[in-house]
């Protein structure tokens, strides 16, 4: 028997038990109860669930653990207790474990549940599979019930249709009739169109022509006049040569007078002279005057030779300019081939702005990426142009997919691609096509061939593909040569009717049409189930941005390319020909070097030959008249001569001027040659494109001529038949209201559902039974899913609430912690410890105490100072957790009597704060009693202990 004290504001239903609880337990060898009674002894209950409630009124648990510090425990508590048995006992103590226990029996009951429910929703799916069959039966006596009634409906419906055709047929074949004359008319005023649309370019044609004629004449003039400037120029170089050869002939007489007139003038003052040269003199005179000869011949030589080199060098000159006209001529074609070039690249850009921001850096990273054992090829689209504009939107529509993809030559290269495209984007990843680099393109003449014939456009004659890899990929995937082009829906149904494009299939040569496109976006499928799909015309994307250049960026540059080379072709040849040019000029140098030391000794051998004449006394051939008036005859030639080489030098200098003049004239005229040459160019391109216009639209007229033909024969075919109809409408009879179905179609039908019938006859008495059994097993399969879904509900609250239980677990231990962290540093402040503190983990469930004091460990600390952080730590868990008896036995062994003392007064101030509990301290010291008597703490004195001896 316990019998439990119930007063105070803590009592447990004080109006029934009063102020005590007697609880009595029996227990015999047949069974064992309680008894519940109050003050008075009444008996109140006999159910354990009565003593449970007063347990959890009064916290009064029997688990809770008996807090009880001796001395042995004080000793090894700190220092040698492992932390995760410290961990145990605060759970224990705190009765936090019950809470944990709680709810993780919670998860294990929630996770039993759960697979119960499983093992229901199977069950309810086997219920489910056996009601199938049922439910097929159902469905089929519902299927066959339906089909009676529908069999009745159709032979009404089948009596009408008959009746209903012949009109429908009329009707159908008048409308066609009249579509077809819309047409006719249609196409008979686009035929007027075209023909007005061909006459305008023929007159622009006809003006290119024209103009281009024209032009032709000036070039052909200006070249003529080019010509006739180059003759006059030969023929001013030749007077020119003629008059330097004249100039130097009159050089040479002059100086042959000159030496005659000085020779004159020696005999004149010799005849004069009375004295008789010796035969020495005489001798060495005619030696000098003989050299005099030699080197006066020398120097005509040497003249000649320099006016030879001088007509070299006019000649390079000349060739040195003819090549740098050449040069002039290329470096403007390199100028206009660069500025295409650069149109074409920025073109380029922004056309691969469509395939992403990032693409231009992912092209240059995929360039120097030295991995690669053959550079992929992409996107494909930068390598495709539309060559028509008018075909673009469904060209682009056509080969959308395959545009941003690109091309690898093996699995590696794959590898790679997809490395770089990944670290530039995430969300989007170009196609990529693996297959053997070849150049050679697969045979499609044998499907063109086919295509053109029947006076249809293939896609691929549309279409320009820079690259024959690319064109490959492109015909194998998109079979762009079996591909058609069409104006509009009328002609592909025109295309389908006539049977065209019905010719046999050579393996690998010729194919099938199986495709069809029409300009504004319309796909047609032309294999065995022929389906039309349309949808809203969109922004064209990748085949916006038009080209007027018929090359490559490749071409491009390989035309720059080769205008360099030819240009550092004619500089190699200028350089040679200055070469050449300065080694002729080196010459004449040296022969002007050499011509004026000719001179200079000619001049030292007359002055020589003056003295040796003034020495020598000269026997006279003439008479001293006689020597006058040839002295005479010399001057007047040496005037003659003069006037003569003056004539032959102004008109030297003349003809250089006119040469000049005339290189000028050429110059311009070359100049005037190149812009005329540029405007032909771009008349002939123009006039070519007027003239592809031209040869399309008269393609156009054609295949317009040709549908009207075609029409005209439609329309005489469909009035016959119209006719034909309207003969048999007067003989049926007479016609029923309603019918939408063809004949056919509803005799189909209505032979379909009586086989059906037949095949599955049965009676009503075995559909009543199937019905009722699916009933009864579909009611039982619905109520079970209802039950086991009403147990999920319950589960998910269920896990719900225990979420709930394990944050409110959290939040309470955390509470905790803070509780026994604060009241354990504030305890050991008031014993002058320093530096204490308590870590609980509760995922690694490890607790461990800090305690310092005067900077000594916990290791170095005194029996009584361990006993004392003992202490501080129990009084930190009773306030946290409620016991009824606290008991501490002989916990101030190690202690002195003021550490003592100061351990009783604050365990007499915290047990002030738990009222409800009783404590208990065993303790050998001696105690003042008086003193703790008066703080209503009774003392009790053990009597002293007998010994057998006494």
């Amino acid at each position: 028997m316990i019998t439990l004290a119930n007063e105070g504001p803590e009592a447990y239903k004080p109006e029934l038990y009063g102020k005590e609880i007697q609880i009595i337990r029996k227990i015999s060898l047949q069974q064992s109860g309680y008894t519940i009674l109050d003050a008075n002894r009444r008996i109140i209950s006999r159910r354990k669930d009565t003593i449970d409630q007063i347990m959890q009124a009064l916290s009064i648990s029997p688990e809770n653990p008996l807090c009880v510090l001796h001395q042995d425990i004080a000793k090894i508590f700190l220092i040698h207790t492992d932390s995760k048995k410290k961990y145990q006992f605060y759970m224990k103590v705190s009765q936090l474990d019950q809470i944990k226990q709680a709810y993780e029996q919670s998860i294990c009951t929630v996770q039993l549940l759960t697979q119960r429910v499983n093992v229901m929703k199977q069950k309810h799916f086997n219920m489910l599979r056996d009601l199938e069959p049922l439910e097929q039966e159902v469905k089929k006596i519902e299927l066959r019930r339906e089909y009676e009634e529908k069999r009745y409906a159709l032979t009404n419906e089948l009596k009408s249709a008959h009746v209903v055709r012949i009109r429908q047929e009329i009707i159908e074949i008048q409308y066609a009739l009249d579509e077809i004359e819309t047409s006719k008319n249609e196409i008979d005023i686009e035929i007027i169109q075209q023909k007005k649309a061909i006459d305008g370019i023929n007159q622009v044609i006809n003006g290119y022509l024209t103009e281009k004629n024209d032009l032709e004449q000036d070039i052909d003039g200006l070249r003529e006049l080019m010509a006739h400037f180059s003759k006059q120029k030969y023929n001013f170089q030749c007077l020119i040569y003629s008059f330097a050869q004249e100039c130097e002939k009159y050089r040479s007489i002059l100086t042959e007078v000159e030496l005659k007139q000085i020779y004159l003038r020696k005999q004149i003052h010799t005849n004069e002279d009375l004295n008789h040269p010796s035969d020495d003199i005489d001798e060495q005179r005619s030696r000098v005057d003989q050299e005099c000869t030699d080197q006066q011949e020398k120097q005509i030589d040497y003249e000649q030779t320099i006016i030879a080199l001088i007509n070299d060098i006019d000649q390079y000159d000349d060739k040195i300019h003819d090549q740098q006209l050449i040069i002039y001529f290329l470096e403007n074609e390199l100028r206009e081939k660069q500025q295409d070039l650069n149109e074409l690249i920025k073109i380029t850009q922004d056309k691969m702005s469509v395939y992403g921001s990032w693409m231009s850096d992912c092209l240059k990273n995929i360039e120097h990426d030295q991995r690669f054992q053959k550079k992929p090829i992409g996107p494909i689209g930068c390598y495709i142009q539309c060559i028509d504009p008018h075909w673009a939107y469904a060209v682009e529509k056509h080969l959308a997919p395959i545009m941003s993809a690109f091309i690898c030559a093996n699995s590696n290269d794959e590898q790679i691609l997809l490395e770089i495209l990944s670290s530039y984007t995430s969300d989007y990843r170009s196609p990529i096509y693996v297959r053997t680099y070849s150049n050679e393109l697969p045979d499609i003449s044998g499907t063109l061939e086919r295509i053109r014939e029947a006076n249809l456009l293939p896609m691929c004659d549309v279409l320009k593909i820079d690259h024959p890899i690319v064109e490959s990929v492109v015909i194998d995937l998109k079979q762009i040569e079996a591909t058609i082009l069409l104006e509009n829906l009328e002609e592909v149904i025109r295309v389908k009717e006539s049977e065209i494009l019905n010719w046999e299939i050579i393996d690998r040569k010729v194919k099938h049409v199986v495709e069809a496109w029409t300009y504004d976006g319309a796909n047609i499928k032309l294999n065995t189930t022929f389906r039309i799909y349309t949808n809203e015309k969109q922004t064209i994307k990748y085949l916006s941005i038009n080209s007027n250049q018929s090359l490559s960026i490749e071409e491009f540059r390989n035309d720059i390319r080769h205008f360099h080379e030819q240009i550092e072709q004619v500089n190699e040849c200028i350089s040679q020909i200055n070469i050449v040019r300065q080694k002729t000029v080196d010459k004449l140098n040296e022969a002007m070097v050499v011509s004026a030391d000719n001179r200079r000794k000619i001049s030292e051998l007359r002055k020589q030959l003056d003295c040796l004449n003034a020495k020598m006394t000269a026997i006279p051939d003439y008479s001293l008249n006689a020597l006058r008036d040839k002295a005479q005859q010399y001057d007047e030639t040496y005037a003659d001569t003069i006037q003569k080489y003056d004539q032959s030098k102004e008109q030297h200098d003349k003809n250089r001027q006119h040469l000049a003049d005339i290189v000028e004239n050429c110059e311009n005229i070359a100049k005037k040659l190149d812009a005329k040459i540029h405007q032909h160019n771009v008349i002939t391109e123009n006039l070519e494109i007027e003239q592809t216009r031209c040869n399309e639209l008269q393609k156009r007229l054609k295949i317009l001529k040709n549908k009207s033909r075609q029409m005209n024969g439609n329309i005489l075919k469909y009035e016959s038949k119209i006719k034909q109809l309207n003969k048999k409408r007067s003989k049926k009879l007479e016609e029923f209201n309603v019918v939408i179905r063809s004949v056919q179609e509803i005799q189909q039908e209505f032979d379909a559902i009586t086989n059906y019938l037949k095949a599955n006859e049965d009676t009503n008495e075995e559909r009543r039974e199937v019905i009722n059994q699916y009933r009864i097993k579909r009611d039982a399969a619905k109520q079970y899913k209802q039950t086991y879904e009403r147990c999920y509900q319950q589960i998910e609250y269920l896990k719900q609430f225990i979420q709930k239980r394990q944050d409110s677990f959290l939040t309470i231990a955390d509470r905790h912690e803070y509780f026994l962290r604060n009241k354990f540093q504030k305890l050991m402040d008031k014993h002058d410890f320093d530096d204490c503190d308590i870590k609980i983990d509760h995922k690694k469930e490890e607790l461990e105490i800090t305690v310092r004091k005067h900077q000594k460990h916990l290791a170095s600390l005194s029996g009584g100072e361990r006993s004392i952080s003992t202490f501080c730590f129990l009084l930190a868990l009773w306030q946290s957790i409620y016991q009824p008896f606290r008991l501490l036995d002989e916990f101030d062994i190690y202690m002195d009597s003021e550490k003592f003392q100061s351990s009783l007064n604050i365990l007499y101030e915290n047990t002030l704060q738990y009222s409800s509990s009783q404590h208990i301290v065993f303790t050998p010291q001696a105690v003042d009693s008086q003193m703790w008597n008066n703080l209503s703490v009774p003392v009790f004195n053990m009597p002293t202990p007998k010994h057998s001896l006494e």
